[in-house]
């Protein structure tokens, strides 16, 4: 961001200069208080167990000089330049509008239950023969945005991720964003236990139009039951993409291969066609691709371009990531888990060439009162669409996976990773394949780290 004055954020915030000088600048925002320097300002948030105003002392200490506080009476100096707000958090999304504002390159808005950073890296990609800003990290929440804005610079247009989890909390973001366009990847079940119901979710989804101008355009997964022909926001243009090879949608794939899981596909983009090749796994990055080059599309960008770009997307660390060892090979998707994630990382195994397909699945957190239904739901979904040798559940929860699976399908459940890490290693075999699903908290990224060195037990 330019050097912005302390009589801008003043302005901006609805605040007041209570020390220093209001021709004092900074350049960078921050919120943890490690990473401010000299040109930051910091904004100390106030949770329900923590107030980050105890660290102004820290942050002045390290150089900074710009901050802003709901409390008068904690650590004044007169060097030290001060604006007083009522609520910090949302003085930072005031200051997200007042940066957006000064802001001329065009926003895409990225949103959905599952795939937003994924989507998000390839409408980037996509959209590369510009110069491209996209978010960074996981910066995606009514805090991050407003720090995600003040990062641009001089790009020429935008991809920004919108996440909500709460009633309420999409419409303050994408008023923030005002986005000139929009995506929705789809409509699942993350975060169902604040929700309540898929229907909710996609209203909270849809707020992401708040801010849009008349005749911008959403475009929307009509795979997806909910997005197809839903409710309509006056003023928006919606266009539908369909990796299922819906010729009524706007744009559609045809021609689907897989090659070790990773699809080729036609991409009907309009009146064009383009083939596309991707380097990640499973049937669902079709559509992350399709509606990436649609984006691209309606920037008049070439659609081959952008499909040539798209091949350089490798996905991320523990989302859906192929590590290949000398006699097995592991897919490390331990990032998160949602019922359609788990869904959509199953299938990547229907395609896959090995001696042994083998999930291992943990508890899925944050369902709500359906949470047992919902674990149940992956074993049926296995049993309809996928033929593993063996599942091997980690919690309380997954059991349910795995209670009405097919017989000849090898099963096992775990109470804890250390117990299940003792039998993989003397489980595996030279040929496996490996998947590893489930909630952050599960902490399955340690049970990987622990396969890696199994190699040595392999006959």
């Amino acid at each position: 961001m330019n050097d912005t004055t302390i009589k801008e954020l003043a302005f901006a915030t609805g605040g007041e200069i209570i020390s220093g000088n209001e021709n004092a600048v900074f350049s960078n925002i921050v919120i943890d208080s490690r990473q401010a320097d000299k040109d930051s300002l910091f904004v100390p948030l106030v949770g329900e167990k923590n107030d980050a105003h105890k660290f102004l002392g820290s942050v002045y200490d390290m150089g900074c000089r710009v901050a802003i506080s709901s409390r008068k009476d904690i650590f004044l100096k007169d060097d030290f330049n001060i604006v007083l707000v009522n609520d910090t958090t949302e003085a930072l999304q005031k200051l997200g509008k007042y940066i957006r504002s000064k802001l001329t390159l065009p926003l895409v808005g990225v949103t959905g239950s599952v795939g937003k950073t994924t989507t998000r890296e390839m409408v980037a990609l996509a959209l590369s023969d510009l110069k491209v800003f996209k978010t960074p990290n996981n910066f995606n929440s009514q805090v991050g945005v407003p720090i995600t804005l003040s990062r641009i610079n001089d790009e020429e247009i935008g991809v920004i991720e919108l996440g909500m989890s709460q009633f309420g909390e999409m419409e303050r973001i994408a008023k923030i964003v005002n986005c000139d366009c929009a995506l929705v990847t789809n409509i699942g079940t993350a975060h169902i236990e604040n929700l309540h119901t898929r229907e909710n979710i996609r209203a909270e989804k849809f707020h992401i139009m708040d801010g849009m101008k008349e005749g911008s355009v959403v475009f929307l997964n009509a795979d997806n039951d909910l997005l197809f022909d839903p409710p309509k926001e006056k003023g928006i243009v919606y266009k539908y993409f369909s990796a299922k090879g819906n010729t009524s949608c706007d744009y559609y794939a045809t021609d689907i291969v897989f090659n070790n899981a990773m699809p080729e596909f036609t991409a009907h983009i309009g009146g064009k066609k383009v083939r596309v090749h991707l380097n990640v796994f499973g049937e669902h990055q079709i559509s992350n691709a399709l509606v990436a080059i649609a984006v691209a599309d309606h920037y008049n960008l070439s659609v081959e371009s952008a499909a040539k770009h798209l091949e350089e997307f490798r996905g991320f660390s523990h989302r859906q990531e192929l590590i290949k060892l000398k006699d097995f090979t592991i897919i490390d998707d331990t990032y998160n888990a949602s019922p359609d994630s788990m869904k959509a990382s199953i299938s990547i195994l229907k395609d896959f060439d090995a001696e042994r397909k083998i999930a291992i699945l943990a508890d899925m957190k944050e369902l709500g009162t359906d949470e047992k239904i919902l674990h149940k739901e992956i074993g049926d979904f296995i049993n309809e669409n996928v033929k593993l040798d063996a599942v091997f559940t980690v919690g309380e929860l997954a059991k349910e996976i795995i209670k009405d699976i097919n017989k000849d399908i090898y099963t096992k459940s775990f109470e804890d990773n250390e117990s299940l890490e003792k039998f993989m290693s003397g489980y595996l075999k030279a040929g496996d394949v490996c998947l590893l699903k489930g909630s952050n908290s599960m902490r399955l990224f340690d049970v990987v780290d622990k396969i890696k060195n199994y190699e040595k037990f392999i006959r």
